[in-house]
């Protein structure tokens, strides 16, 4: 005679079984059931299509850098370039309309006092 925690150890995993059989029943596809369709062209853009290698600049004295960033705007051109991507243009120097040089350069300074 069978021992009882034996028998319902053995109905116990009898019906997991069952159970687990009828849910891998129920999960297959229907057999008329629609296949999505899939895209008709697949296309791949590279993000690296607008890479541009490094190029030496020539070489200035910081002096004439420091003009040229002066007469073409100053921070601002660069910040316009970074928009729109145009390089900025400098701007031809009239002499008429060149500001004059201060009359005292240090006039601005407080000496070290505190304003």
């Amino acid at each position: 005679m069978p021992n009882p925690t034996q028998e319902s150890l053995r109905q116990l995993v009898l019906s997991g079984i069952l159970l687990l059989l009828t849910g891998t029943a129920m999960a297959q596809p229907a057999a008329d059931a629609a296949q999505p369709s899939l895209p008709s062209k697949l296309q791949y853009v590279s993000p690296l299509r607008a890479y541009k290698p490094y190029a030496d600049q020539p070489v200035e004295s910081w002096r004439e850098a420091n003009d040229r960033v002066g007469r073409i705007g100053g921070w601002r051109a660069y910040a316009k370039e970074a928009q729109t991507g145009e390089p900025a243009k400098e701007a031809p120097q009239d002499p008429v309309k060149a500001p004059a040089p201060a009359a005292d350069p240090r006039a601005g300074h407080h000496k070290g006092a505190k304003p």
